[in-house]
């Protein structure tokens, strides 16, 4: 019986070793790329919007787009969107537009998480993860991506922020202030 357990532990002992081992290996392998990079135009999205109606997101509009792609699985995702609202409301809409785009498969849940969070900037719904992983290439969530007014990349922001702070917001206004001619 002591041989059987001493063995089960040398077992169990292998086994934790070996995971530990693959982990960190997984940790050393860079992140997948991006499909998109920064000065290349954004694709055109194929989305639904929150009623479920098909719908393309063609983001040269003239503005500077603020795309965040987001879950509600995602804990970061929703820590950060009321602040992604009040940035909304604090931005020149002549200038600026903030979209939200779900990866989420049950759109009442997305309708029902952004009516309790009073969320109420333009957000669509991205089924199968077909615009997030096959056109976009999303690595984390929530990822932001700043789209200038003539449907180029500007910039990507991984992870969740605060974005109504004063830095953040004057970051995004810099941004705007370097593609006036």
């Amino acid at each position: 019986m002591r041989d059987c357990i001493k063995a089960h532990g040398i077992k169990s002992h292998y086994w934790a070793m070996l995971l530990f081992s693959l982990a960190i290996a997984a940790c050393n392998k860079p992140p997948p790329e991006l499909k998109i990079h920064p000065d290349e135009r954004f694709p055109d999205l194929t989305v639904r919007d929150l009623k479920n109606h098909p719908k393309t997101l063609n983001l040269a509009t003239g503005k500077l787009t603020i795309l965040n792609v987001w879950a509600t699985w995602c804990g970061p995702c929703r820590h950060e969107m009321p602040s992604l609202d009040r940035l909304s409301e604090l931005l020149d809409e002549e200038k600026f537009q903030v979209i939200g785009l779900s990866v989420d498969e049950d759109d009442h849940l997305v309708r029902e998480f952004l009516i309790d969070r009073k969320i109420y900037f333009e957000n669509y719904l991205d089924h199968n993860m077909l615009n997030a992983e096959s056109r976009i290439g999303v690595r984390v969530f929530p990822s932001t991506f700043f789209i200038g007014p003539d449907g180029k990349l500007l910039k990507v922001v991984e992870g969740w922020r605060y974005w109504d702070t004063l830095e953040s917001i004057n970051e995004i206004k810099s941004l705007a202030v370097t593609l006036t001619p």
